[in-house]
């Protein structure tokens, strides 16, 4: 059978079960099941315990579940709202400083966590409050603690960057400090539009008048001196190649419960809900992980990344255009899939196409990311949108969108800037 036909047939049968609610690993596996005998027969399905045997024995692999335990203890703990104190009363003179320690606040709990989700969820409960009590604009407060939260897809240990590295066959520790600097940048940029914003409408958030004491502001530092010890210590045994990223997500587990333990916030109850969330959380992404095997084996005995190299040298357009066509699909696949499942599927598809128009595959993670963070604050499928709408009823989803989608365009600009100066995200893993 055509090639371009059983292709049309996967995606067709994939987008069919998705419609009618079976759950994405289970619509990527049948699909991708049904192209393997389309072209090979009942015989091609025999090596489906090979490919998933290979794909699953990687020793990369126990870091996924080791750093999402890490964000479980470290999002159960008072570690957040701490975390906003910090921010707040080192920012407070700035217009806008309460949306402002938002995004720092998320950045630095995104370092602990590597779920978007969990970012937000955490550092709202606090912020959102905060912002609604001292009269902030409800888009604004909703709309950027959404856009704070994707953060945590993008700075290192992000689950994000595990699951490129195994499809992609990169260095998830070249990955992580790849991530660094862009992560700061973005992180950047997100206070930059707010504080312009604010001061150019201050309507949106009255100005804070109190002052803050400097021993205020020290103690404030003191309170999470262990959880940015703890981060400092994942990262630099990755940087400094004393640990690979699975020795590192070992030690961040560790220092996690070390961390939550001399806070006093671990008891029985509390502790069993972690391991219980950790392994829902750790079986979740592992399927569409096996799911995501098959539809990578199959597509490349279809050959079809090959055929869309040999289509993009056909249309002899700039490499720069080829390269928007990709961001924009994947945005679009992002407002209707869960970042796992857009990584897992699209990049068996995509990385070839980029590689043959010479950009780098760890550059490409980074940017590829990114694109992921926008898709989690643009509906219709926008996890975090909806997650700030679950902790604060008050404000109306549509209030939400509104404030969060501008935050699009600044991920869209953090884009350009790697796009033009690449050795943002390339200076620091080349090093290593």
């Amino acid at each position: 059978m055509d090639p371009i036909l059983i292709f049309s047939l996967i995606l067709a049968l994939f987008a069919v079960l998705l419609a009618i609610g079976v759950p994405i690993f289970a619509s990527l596996g049948v699909s991708s099941i049904l192209g393997m005998y389309l072209h090979g027969g009942v015989t091609a399905l025999n090596v489906i315990p090979s490919i998933l045997h290979k794909g699953l024995s990687s020793y990369s692999l126990i870091c996924i579940p080791l750093f999402i335990l890490m964000g479980e203890v470290m999002a159960r703990t008072s570690i957040g709202g701490r975390l906003y104190n910090l921010f707040y009363l080192w920012l407070n003179r700035l217009p806008g400083s309460l949306a402002i320690a938002s995004v720092g606040s998320a950045a630095v709990f995104g370092a602990m966590s590597g779920v978007s989700v969990a970012g937000a969820a955490t550092i709202g409960r606090f912020a959102i409050p905060e912002m609604l009590k001292r009269r902030y604009d409800p888009g604004l407060a909703g709309g950027s603690v959404a856009a704070a939260g994707s953060l945590a897809l993008l700075i290192p240990p992000s689950i994000g960057f595990v699951l490129y590295g195994e499809m992609a066959d990169q260095s998830i520790g070249k990955l992580f400090t790849a991530a660094i600097f862009p992560g700061i940048l973005l992180t950047g940029l997100m206070m930059l539009y707010l504080y312009v914003t604010i001061h150019l409408r201050p309507h949106l958030a009255p100005r804070e008048t109190g002052k803050v004491a400097w021993k205020d502001r020290l103690r404030a530092l003191a309170d999470v001196w262990a959880a940015i010890l703890l981060i400092l210590l994942v990262l630099g045994t990755i940087y400094l190649g004393i640990a690979t990223p699975t020795e590192a997500s070992g030690i961040g587990a560790l220092g996690a419960f070390m961390v939550a333990a001399g806070y006093k916030e671990l008891n029985l109850a509390t502790t069993l809900e972690i391991f219980r969330s950790t392994i829902v959380t750790s079986g979740m992404i592992l399927l569409i992980l096996i799911a995501a095997l098959l539809f990578g084996y199959i597509m490349t005995r279809l050959m079809i990344p090959q055929m869309l190299i040999t289509w993009i040298a056909d249309i002899s357009q700039p490499a720069w255009i080829i390269l928007l066509l990709v961001l924009v699909f994947l945005l679009i696949v992002g407002m209707f899939l869960d970042i796992v499942s857009i990584i897992l599927i699209s990049t068996p598809i995509l990385l070839p196409v980029v590689t043959a128009l010479g950009f780098s595959p760890i550059w490409f993670g980074v940017i590829m990311i990114i694109t992921c963070e926008m898709a989690v604050i643009t509906p219709p499928v926008g996890l975090n949108l909806y997650v700030i709408k679950g902790i604060a009823p008050q404000i109306s989803l549509n209030d939400i969108i509104r404030g969060a989608l501008p935050f699009v365009l600044v991920e869209a600009l953090a884009i350009l800037i790697l796009t033009v100066f690449p050795q943002i995200a390339l200076w620091l893993p080349g090093l290593m």
